[in-house]
Parts: C-alpha cells; structure tokens; sequence
C-alpha cells in the first residue's frame, strides 16, 4: 500500500499564494499592455523636460489622494470608539492597527511610485507620455484593492501590493539604465 503524503498546511499557502502574486502580475501586465496600445489618450504637447514634468506633477494628485484614504480610515476608527479618539490617553491604539497599516504601505508605496515617475517622464518622449497616467490609474486602483483586500483577509493584499510594487521596480529599473547608458544629462 503506497502512503500518500497529504500537502502541509504551509505548502497549501504557499500554492495559494504563488498563483495570487501570477494572478496580480499577469493583470498588471495585461493592464499595461492593453492600456498603451488601445486607450486613446489625448497628451498635450510637451516639447521640453519641464512640460513632461509638469504633466506628470499634475497627475499625482490621483495618487495622493490614496494617502487621503488612508488618512480618512485611521480617523473612521478613531471617530467611532470613544477609547481610540485620544490615543494618548486611552489604551486602545491596537484598534487603530489595521488602517495604520495600510496608510503606512500607501505612503511607502507612494513615495516611490511619485520618484520613479518623476525621474521616468525626464527619459520617456513626448509620445510615451501615456505611461504614466497609466501608472497613476493603475496605482490607485491597486491601492484601492488592497485597502479593500486587506480588511477582509490580510493574505489577499497582494492582490493590491504586486500593482503597485512591480510597476514602481520596472520604474526604476528603466531609469536606472537610462542613467547608466545616456547619463544624468540625457535630454536637458
């Protein structure tokens, strides 16, 4: 009788998790690629450095306001508990917890996505704009999802984090070779 060997419970997550984080990137990626090629965008004319980067300026605000978000959950919390109003004062402050998770992550999440998109539009030409209203569209959305996701089930954040993570990573990755290759003087 040969002994079937029954998936552990951490191997059983570890599947689980795999095919969350392919799910994420594939979506992502289809995002990027159906977005560039099939969205009609209508980018105004930007000539110079200067203009691209303030096109992009402008578009972060969609991407701050997930900072607001985050904000605004803390403040739910503390609104609707008497004990976590004052968090000097009552002991409370493990009810708070969760959205100061999540307001953390969206600041991280977010001073990267604003740097690498900022140092992005000096390398990108005028047509290749799209790129990042792309990456904000897609930036509050993932936030947006992981908020959502991590309220209901902690594990199934990644669903929100990969959308943000893996675009800022090839941000930097395209800079960083535009710096190695053109130098940090390339298009000024």
């Amino acid at each position: 009788m040969a002994s079937e060997k029954t998936p552990s419970p951490s191997s059983n997550k570890s599947v689980i998790n795999n095919f969350r984080f392919k799910v994420s990137m594939a979506t992502t990626i289809v995002y990027f690629i159906v977005g560039y090629n099939f969205f009609p965008f209508n980018l105004p004319v930007m000539d110079t450095v200067f203009d691209r980067v303030i096109f992009t300026l402008r578009w972060q605000i969609f991407g701050g306001m997930t900072l607001l978000m985050g904000m605004v959950g803390v403040m739910v919390v503390r609104v609707q508990s008497e004990a976590t109003a004052d968090p000097v004062y009552g002991n409370a402050e493990h009810l708070t917890q969760l959205p100061r998770n999540i307001l953390q992550n969206t600041l991280e999440q977010f001073i990267f996505h604003f740097i690498g998109q900022i140092v992005l539009c000096t390398y990108l030409t005028e047509e290749s704009m799209k790129v990042i209203p792309l990456l904000v569209v897609l930036f509050v959305i993932a936030r947006i999802i992981y908020k959502i996701a991590y309220q209901i089930q902690p594990m199934i954040r990644i669903y929100g984090f990969i959308p943000t993570l893996f675009p800022t990573i090839a941000t930097y990755t395209y800079c960083t070779y535009c710096m190695l290759v053109y130098g940090p003087g390339y298009g000024l």
